[in-house]
């Protein structure tokens, strides 16, 4: 009897010890974060240049601690890019490619880098689809005016209509003005320099004299995407611009 209790008492601290070692053994592997909230976006931007027509793809990915460095996509003739932190703010990564004649299509493989060291790869596709440019397109505004018009043709099968105000180097910058969603037969809009509904900075942004650009862009958002201002909701964006001095 005696050495039935001293085996009886020899198991329950041997469980013991086992699950205490399971549990420490959890403990010291915490489960992977995957980042399932990571995405990547790829969009054809087609421009009007002194040129002519030149398509140029927009890459755009995030997620929540995304690193700002590390992450590259590759195009579908094997061009890498590096990723550099978009002005919108943390987790938001975008990157311009290069301009070119020929549409650049098919498919993209980032490959994304968060803060703990997880690497993710994940791809987007462009299609074969592209929108007309907003041409012709006219500035009516002369220096010291309280307001400018900006109009254009509509553009056949376009979802909506965007209009911005940029510096000439806008590099690292957001619009001084913008209407991300204007209808999609929408041919002209009054901006009026006042700070309201479309300004994104003060209007004392703008210095008397210098020169800034204006642009229109007609936009398709890809298939089965609502219709929306979303950069990354769009599959294609025809724009065209013009420089004016205020």
């Amino acid at each position: 009897m005696k050495t039935i209790n001293f085996l009886t008492i020899i198991l329950i601290f041997s469980g013991l010890f086992t699950f205490t070692s399971c549990n420490d053994d959890e403990d010291n592997n915490p489960p992977i974060n995957t980042h399932e909230d990571a995405y990547v976006d790829v969009i054809l931007k087609k421009v009007n240049t002194p040129d002519g027509i030149r398509y140029v793809e927009i890459f755009f990915a995030g997620g929540v601690d995304i690193a700002a460095t590390g992450c590259t996509v590759t195009t579908p003739d094997g061009t890498a890019y590096d990723l550099a932190e978009f002005w919108a703010g943390p987790g938001k990564l975008t990157k311009a490619g290069a301009m070119s004649m020929s549409k650049p299509i098919g498919e993209y493989n980032f490959s994304l880098k968060f803060v703990d060291g997880y690497q993710k790869d994940l791809s987007d596709t462009i299609e074969d689809v592209e929108i007309n440019l907003p041409m012709p397109f006219t500035v009516d505004y002369t220096p010291g005016d309280d307001h400018m018009l900006v109009s254009w043709t509509e553009v056949p099968n376009a979802d909506l209509m965007c209009v911005k105000i940029t510096e000439i180097d806008m590099a690292g910058t957001k619009p001084i003005f913008k209407k991300a969603q204007l209808p999609a037969d929408a041919t002209s809009l009054t901006i009026n320099f006042d700070g309201a509904e479309g300004w994104m900075r003060p209007v004392d942004q703008l210095v008397s004299g210098t020169q800034y650009w204006v642009a229109v862009a007609a936009k398709k958002v890809e298939a089965g995407t609502p219709v929306s201002g979303m950069s990354q909701d769009f599959q294609t964006s025809s724009c065209v611009k013009t420089k004016i001095t205020f």
